[in-house]
């Protein structure tokens, strides 16, 4: 009978990470990574009506290119995983640049 090599060790995944926005223990170097159904579901929850996931990842994408979150990988179901750290901070920002531009061209 021959002998099989060793199997290469599974890839570390991790699980994606609840939404915990309020959580006073988290440092600011702890990342805040979610997946697209996790935040579909919070957005359910906030507005009481489901949205549209494939809107809502093409929007997230675009968000991406865009610099306002990043793509963190994608989990074993292929669904986005997104770290969304400082993304309230970079669209606060681009929205006051945006108001404060407007407020100066008149």
């Amino acid at each position: 009978m021959t002998e099989r090599p060793p199997s290469p060790p599974s890839p570390d995944l991790q699980s994606p990470t609840p939404i915990e926005s309020d959580d006073a223990e988290a440092s600011p170097a702890d990342p805040i990574v979610v997946t697209t159904t996790q935040l579909a579901t919070t957005l359910e929850e906030w507005l009481g009506h489901p949205p549209d996931e494939d809107l809502l990842e093409t929007l997230l994408l675009e968000l991406d290119r865009r610099d306002f979150l990043e793509c963190a990988g994608v989990t074993r179901d292929g669904d986005y995983r997104w770290n969304v750290t400082e993304t309230p901070e970079r669209v606060g920002d681009a929205i006051a640049e945006v108001v404060v531009s407007a407020l100066c061209s008149d």
